[in-house]
């Protein structure tokens, strides 16, 4: 099989109740089974608001479900970038291990340049950096501190299903992000580390907000966003178009 062809998902929130991402399965089997390149935006999984038994469970299935997607092309490189729900230190050292043990695998913490594109999570939207303060150094303190906070409760759980169910996160995420808001966070942050158009950049790809975005220009580059497999909301497989570049010079 000949692949010519690049693809990005995230927000898949695996683990999580109200995850549809097995729905999907078939859909990522096909595309990674196309692809030279293949990026996983972040939140993949969901640790936070896993079901399973243990931390330690969790983490050792999502291993199992990368090795599985990674078993389906060997010929295809995998970026991995850390998203706010699967950044926990136990993951990140388990996908290390996955890394080194893979030579067509690697992760990143922050963002990803493959050519004239850009891949990020996008959760910097949510982190308040102040003047002097380095936004990585935030944004990994914010996502840490998420990740360490007490699991939510058996009652918490309900009321995000009956959210759900009501549709109401999906009211959430129209209002909460306005794309305007979004967009301009994202490109102060891509400026700090000279990701522009300026600089060659004309289409960024992340996730984070939940809501699917197709091409919409803004500062000069164009956005784009997959949405989410949670139950009642959009999501889409997109297709990218980045060079096929060696995946050792970030071994």
């Amino acid at each position: 099989m000949t692949t010519k062809k690049s693809f990005f998902i995230s927000d898949l929130h695996l683990f999580s109740r109200r995850s549809s991402a097995p729905k999907w399965e078939s859909a990522f089997r096909s595309s990674v089974q196309q692809s030279h390149t293949f990026v996983l935006g972040g939140d993949i999984f969901d640790f936070r608001w896993s079901t399973q038994a243990t931390l330690d469970h969790a983490i050792e299935d999502s291993i199992d479900w990368l090795k599985r997607l990674l078993d389906l092309n060997p010929s295809c490189n995998f970026h991995y970038l850390l998203g706010n729900h699967d950044c926990h230190p136990d993951f990140v050292e388990a996908l290390q291990k996955l890394a080194d043990s893979t030579a067509h695998m690697v992760w990143h913490r922050h963002f990803l340049r493959l050519g004239d594109c850009v891949f990020l999570h996008g959760d910097i939207v949510d982190a308040r950096v102040r003047i002097g303060e380095d936004c990585d150094d935030v944004l990994d303190a914010k996502r840490l501190a998420g990740e360490l906070r007490d699991p939510p409760t058996a009652l918490s759980h309900a009321l995000y299903d009956v959210a759900v169910r009501a549709r109401v996160h999906r009211l959430v995420v129209q209002l909460a992000k306005p794309n305007e808001m979004v967009l301009r966070k994202l490109v102060r942050y891509l400026d700090k580390h000279d990701l522009n158009s300026a600089t060659g950049v004309k289409r960024v790809y992340f996730g984070h907000t939940h809501r699917p975005l197709n091409a919409v220009p803004y500062s000069g580059m164009q956005f784009y966003n997959p949405g989410a497999t949670i139950k009642g909301l959009p999501f889409n497989v997109i297709e990218t178009e980045v060079p096929r570049l060696s995946i050792s010079q970030w071994k």
